[in-house]
């Protein structure tokens, strides 16, 4: 109980001191703004031609590795051949492993890189337009649609991007 007076006088407090600064307080929709941003686009074409032949060549180890499951189904295979098989499985499973903490280790340096960009476009924004307060509308459980700046963002952020990548 005592958190929850304490937070709405923090809260009391804050609007306050917003509403002296004569500043305004938005919102915009984070996910929306990263999976159509230029650089997600680009992103995920560059991670495409980096890893998509690898990622058809393990797909199509898999499929192999399926196709021979389903074979030893239909017939008793020998302790040599059930051998082989659970050694290639285990190959595999780890090269596949191996490629995902590749794969992932490169998604989450893109993301963190939007994540610059979206801060960038942020500050860019609150600067110009005099926000003192821009959050991301899916902390919100209501919000007035006139104080939604999705799109501005997306496009600061595409700004940003173009900026820092030089294009």
């Amino acid at each position: 109980m005592r958190k929850i007076v304490l937070l709405s006088l923090v809260f009391v407090l804050f609007s306050a001191g917003v509403a002296r600064a004569g500043g305004e307080i938005v919102v915009f929709d984070r996910q929306q703004v990263v999976a159509e941003s230029e650089a997600l686009k680009a992103a995920r074409e560059a991670l495409d031609n980096k890893f998509g032949a690898q990622r058809d060549e393990l797909e199509k180890e898999r499929a192999a590795l399926e196709t021979r499951a389903i074979a030893f189904q239909r017939i008793t295979p020998t302790e040599q051949q059930a051998q082989d098989f659970m050694r290639q499985q285990e190959a595999f499973s780890e090269k596949a492993q191996a490629f995902l903490r590749l794969l992932q280790a490169d998604e989450a340096r893109v993301f963190g890189e939007i994540e610059m960009f979206i801060s960038r476009a942020a500050q860019e924004l609150a600067g110009r337009k005099g926000y003192v307060l821009i959050l991301d509308s899916a902390a919100a459980l209501y919000v007035d649609p006139n104080l939604d700046i999705t799109a501005d963002m997306l496009n600061e952020v595409n700004a940003q991007w173009k900026k820092g990548t030089g294009q």
